[in-house]
């Protein structure tokens, strides 16, 4: 018989023999171990509903099983590429497609003699776009995995979302909404930006983190940034960070050109070294910023949130920043946001301006304009969206309607503007959210007028995590909406003048695009973004 021995004395001999195998770490929420590799079964086509099992090439896999992926259609059991297969151009052969000739080649689904179109290259006998073609990305024979698609000759997702509270980013695949594998990056991501063929993940350990876009795999190039960083963007060759407690707008350049296709263009990751920074002032917490091309260079509009509680006088404003010398940029303007009666106050309350996202159109500058209390954070007051004309320095106030408390991020989309409601929440000790009202979506005209608005409700006796919408991405006039809740996408479309919930939590529409599951506590959306 064996004597037993106590978990600590076990313990103790492993520190002091050799020959205890290190335990294996755990893996993220929503992967499992394969092998030594943490694989999310769910959606990586490699390793599909089991460790071992793989899909086909022309095959992703989709909540764990594997199917025909966009472009491709079942013909005798085996997902063929219509657009390009000899042996099923056009369509399955003898069910709307032909087999081509021996001597003959695919070219968007028709039988040709040679390839004609001056995009295509001839991949054996099928005709592809090496730039666009999923199946021959880059290169012949280069097929992009899991539900990536082929942005310029490089795999990738549509859409990449950050996941802040389980360390994780994931894409998917836009109009099939098909999720993608999530991947571990940082510890808190909290801004995305694609570069080249990197993502840039601006983490909460102020670091500027990289992985590759063809699978999320992290790379050793790493940036410091200053405190708080909320947000990054990328104009070639240079990168901006937004820092939030510094107080900074950070100028970084890339520092090496790509290595020639093909092939990863920066396997190491892309060299950024610091060229400038400027400081926005104490306190004033700059929560975004977007930036304006002009002839002298890009110009950076900066939303200054402040601290409500101990410095309201330093918020309540938007920096316009000339980044024409990289090496030192510069403020140029400040303009003052309104305040008091202009911020329409409920009753015993007393706003003060909080603006969050910023964009352009038409020359002017808007700004979601937050209208909160400092004593609690909470609304003050309606949603406004505060406009501003750069070249007079005149700002007025747009109101966002009775739907809409806490604006949150602004983006142009058909020459309109969508506004996303964060709404006045209530969380509890654990910041969980038990109470939300104002939440949703809001599309109006440059000039102010409302054209439709769509609150984000749980449908009448439904159990469905509460809905509070915050920043969001444009792929056409679908919006992706990061959930600051429970960790998913809505998807809303604009179709002329009404918001369609696709995928919501409203009745009617389909289920949300559950993208950084949590077994337990809140799980923040905090960045969505779209690939060129």
């Amino acid at each position: 018989m064996t004597p037993s021995r106590s978990p600590a004395l076990v313990a103790l001999l492993c520190l002091v023999l050799a020959g205890c195998p290190d335990p294996e770490p755990l893996c993220p929420e929503g992967q499992s171990r394969c092998g030594v590799a943490c694989v999310d079964l769910s959606s990586t086509s490699a390793q599909c509903g089991a460790c071992g099992v793989a899909c086909a090439a022309a095959e992703l896999c989709v909540e764990g099983a594997c199917q025909c992926r966009a472009g491709a259609a079942l013909c005798g059991g085996v997902c063929a590429v219509t657009a390009s297969d000899p042996a099923h151009c056009g369509g399955c052969a003898g069910a709307g497609g032909v087999a081509c000739a021996a001597d003959e080649v695919c070219e968007r689904g028709a039988c040709r003699a040679a390839c004609t179109l001056d995009t295509s290259v001839a991949c054996g006998r099928s005709c592809v776009d090496l730039q666009t073609d999923a199946f021959h990305c880059g290169a012949c024979g280069t097929v992009c995995a899991d539900a990536r698609s082929c942005h310029a000759g490089v795999c990738a997702d549509d859409v990449v979302a950050a996941c802040f509270n389980t360390g994780q980013v994931v894409g998917l695949q836009a109009g099939t909404d098909v999720r993608g594998p999530s991947a571990a990056v940082g510890t808190s991501p909290q801004a995305l930006a694609p570069m080249q063929d990197v993502l840039l993940v601006l983490d909460a350990s102020m670091l500027l983190r990289q992985a590759r876009l063809s699978d999320y795999g992290e790379l050793p190039a790493r940036t410091p940034t200053g405190l708080v960083p909320n947000q990054v963007r990328v104009r070639e060759p240079y990168v901006y960070v937004l820092n939030s407690t510094s107080n900074t707008l950070q100028v970084l350049r890339r520092d090496g050109e790509p290595a020639p296709a093909p092939g990863p263009r920066f396997p190491q990751g892309i060299p950024l070294v610091n060229v400038g920074s400027v400081n926005l002032g104490a306190n004033t917490n700059p929560y975004a910023f977007t930036l304006e091309d002009t002839a002298a260079g890009p110009d950076a509009y900066v939303t200054l949130l402040g601290n409500l509680q101990t410095d309201p006088s330093a918020g309540g404003r938007v920096a316009r920043v000339s980044l024409a010398d990289p090496a030192a940029p510069a403020v140029t303007a400040t303009f003052v946001l309104p305040t008091g009666e202009a911020l329409q106050p409920f009753p015993g309350r007393s706003p003060l301006p909080a603006p969050a996202g910023v964009t352009t159109l038409g020359g002017r500058v808007y700004a979601a304009l937050g209208n909160l209390d400092a004593r609690d954070y909470a609304p003050a007051g309606p949603g406004f969206l505060a406009r501003v004309e750069p070249t007079t320095g005149a700002v007025d106030l747009l109101a966002l309607g009775p739907d809409c408390l806490n604006p949150f991020w602004v983006l142009p989309v058909q020459g309109r503007l969508l506004v996303s409601c964060g709404g006045a929440a209530t969380y509890d000790r654990d910041f969980n959210l038990t109470d939300v009202r104002g939440t949703g979506l809001v599309l109006l005209e440059a000039d102010g007028r409302v054209v439709a608005s769509l609150p984000l409700r749980c449908a009448s006796g439904s159990s469905c995590a509460l809905p509070s919408a915050g920043r969001f991405a444009l792929v056409g006039p679908r919006a992706y909406v990061a959930d600051n809740n429970a960790g998913r996408l809505f998807v809303i479309e604009v179709v002329g003048d009404t918001l369609v919930e696709r995928k919501g939590p409203g009745p009617g529409a389909a289920p949300p695009l559950l993208v950084c599951p949590r077994a337990q506590g809140p799980s923040l959306v905090s960045d969505v973004v779209a690939l060129p």
